[in-house]
């Protein structure tokens, strides 16, 4: 399985990379993510309720402990890839 993942995310970066650079469609990496967001939620979707049946009871539990997730959750969509990189780590280093 590890080595199947690691193989499936050489062949997303090595796609994506030819997607943003390519001269004859060239993309931009929102219109990138654009695309690449409902694929991701279809294929991750249902493994996800499958291995984690209460996750939707969590993230409301979370929620209501976390009066300001929501807004967190907007305020990072409208940063840089750089303040979402520094975030993920905090996170990393927080578990």
């Amino acid at each position: 399985m590890c080595i199947s993942a690691t193989a499936a995310r050489a062949f997303k970066y090595v796609l994506q990379g030819i997607l943003l650079s390519s001269e004859g469609e060239k993309l931009n990496s929102m219109s990138l993510m654009l695309y690449m967001f409902p694929i991701a939620v279809i294929a991750l979707l249902p493994v996800t309720i499958v291995m984690k049946p209460n996750v939707m009871s969590v993230i409301l539990s979370l929620a209501r402990q976390h009066q300001y997730m929501w807004i967190l959750l907007l305020v990072t969509k409208h940063t840089s890839r750089l303040i979402l990189q520094v975030t993920k780590k905090m996170k990393t280093f927080q578990h």
